[in-house]
């Protein structure tokens, strides 16, 4: 009787632990397009997301254009994401660039993506 109590405790603690685990954000792909040259049109980046965890939850999607001959960051944003088990997601950025960073070559442009849950 003990044994079956014990077991029955543990996999209760098990279930318990495994819905109270979150997504596990990852990254599949990021394309990014940047606007013709010298234009107010935004630098549109889009990310695919998977959730490769054993829950689901609220997810923080961040993106950050940055000026690789400089090492500064042009601009930032975050979005949040609901994340389901399984689940895959498309989130997609329109950044509107500041005026002085316009005439940069797309290529001196870094694009970073990054996912993290819990939400900070």
């Amino acid at each position: 009787m003990r044994k079956v109590l014990i077991a029955s405790l543990l996999a209760f603690v098990l279930f318990a632990l495994t819905g109270c685990l979150g997504p596990k954000p990852q990254i599949q792909d990021v394309t990014s397009t940047p606007p013709p040259a010298n234009t107010d049109q935004p630098f549109r980046v889009e990310a695919i997301l998977n959730n490769i965890g054993p829950g689901g939850g609220d997810v923080e999607v961040e993106v950050q254009l940055t000026n690789k001959q400089t090492g500064e960051i042009i601009i930032k944003d975050s979005k949040d994401v609901d994340l389901q088990k399984d689940d895959k997601q498309h989130v997609v950025f329109n950044l509107d660039i500041p005026e002085a960073a316009r005439s940069l070559n797309p290529n001196d442009i870094d694009v970073s993506v990054d996912a993290h849950y819990p939400i900070e």
